[in-house]
């Protein structure tokens, strides 16, 4: 169980309460947490444009090629630093291949690390090299614990700005309800185009068992079928009246309506507000 956290940046709070109690995952949409304004968890959960999306191996083993850069990495929570940041790791164990990032929260809004590990995390947010000097002038904090950190000096870290729950899409179709409500990050692989704003996002390189609807907005990204994407949005239940009420489906004549609703009438459905193909500059 993860501590409870407060703030310790008093003069300059931009960081938030940047870890807060593990709460479960299905009264996040039910219950406000203390200290968290409403709708907060969808505010994380943007992602920002001009990233590029990389592995977090990618800026463990060659951060000098990002430093300076804007990225998004997919990673699994692993602990706490203290009450503004936490590891990221990729890959297992590190004596067997793994690798970890430090992160730093700079959203603005806590975070809360997914009770349910086999969850992974999205980051976006600037590669620097950790000098706490160069960190307190360009961002105003007044956290630092030289103690804490001095064993990740000069070493990677990523200034978060924006942190979002990032299941596969079997794991939407399996547990929907914990993530209803909620803007998330969701890799998976383009199966087909229904319409031109209605998608079916599979689990990269399996067949069946983690299909997810993606509907589209008129800006989104046109990508191939085939292509391993991130779709950024809200998981809903599939309700008509709500898809006709907030999207654009006039490319949907009845009898698409019935079949779509047919198909995934019991199933979570995802409003997406973007799509990124994997390893492309947004």
């Amino acid at each position: 169980m993860l501590k409870n956290f407060t703030p310790t940046n008093k003069k300059n709070n931009r960081m938030g309460n940047p870890m807060g109690v593990a709460i479960a995952l299905a009264l996040m949409t039910a219950t406000l947490v203390p200290g968290l304004p409403r709708k907060a968890e969808a505010q994380m959960g943007t992602y920002p444009a001009n990233s590029s999306v990389i592995t977090l191996e990618n800026v463990a083993g060659s951060p000098e090629e990002f430093y300076g850069q804007r990225v998004t990495i997919r990673g699994d929570f692993k602990e706490s630093i203290d009450e503004n940041a936490f590891k990221l790791t990729r890959g297992g164990f590190l004596f067997f291949g793994g690798s970890e990032v430090l992160v730093v929260n700079n959203t603005g809004q806590p975070i809360l690390p997914p009770e349910n590990e086999n969850i992974s995390l999205q980051v976006t947010g600037e590669v620097r090299q950790l000098r706490v000097a160069e960190l307190q002038r360009d961002f105003g904090w007044d956290f630092w614990n030289p103690d804490v950190y001095v064993e990740y000096d000069e070493r990677p870290v990523i200034v978060a700005e924006s942190v979002a729950l990032a299941p596969d899409p079997g794991q939407i179709a399996d547990n929907p309800e914990q993530f209803y409500g909620q803007t998330i990050a969701v890799e998976g692989e383009l199966n087909e185009y229904f319409t031109v704003n209605a998608m079916l996002l599979q689990q990269s390189r399996l067949i069946g068992g983690g299909d997810i609807l993606v509907l589209l907005p008129p800006e989104a990204n046109r990508i191939n079928a085939g292509e391993d994407i991130v779709v950024t949005g809200e998981v809903r239940p599939f309700v008509m009246a709500d898809i006709q009420r907030d999207l654009d489906i006039r490319g949907w004549n009845p009898e698409m309506q019935r079949l779509l609703a047919e198909k995934f009438g019991n199933s979570p459905v995802m409003f997406a507000d973007n799509v990124y193909q994997i390893g492309q500059q947004d």
